[in-house]
């Protein structure tokens, strides 16, 4: 079976793959695709922000656990941090 993991994990990881595809994209198109990564990064920073966490610095721990290539990585909202979101 599939699974999506949650905790803003399956955002992450489409933020990222969007990001490499505006880095070869020409154009006026670039910006658009970059504006949609941005806005796949704020839905981790909304499950923070509802949790009651400092989303900012929450967001930016989840984003260093993808780019160190962590990507099971979520937010852990039960201890405040980052988790793996399969055993979770």
């Amino acid at each position: 079976p599939r699974v999506t993991h949650g905790g803003g994990c399956a955002e992450t990881l489409m933020a990222n793959a969007v990001d490499a595809e505006a880095l070869v994209t020409p154009g006026k198109q670039q910006l658009a695709i970059e504006a949609f990564a941005r806005a796949l990064r704020r839905l981790p920073s909304i499950v923070a922000d509802n949790a009651g966490l400092d989303a900012a610095d929450i967001v930016t721990r989840l984003r260093t656990a993808h780019i160190e290539g962590d990507s099971r990585a979520g937010i852990d909202i039960s201890t405040g941090g980052i988790g793996d979101m399969e055993t979770l």
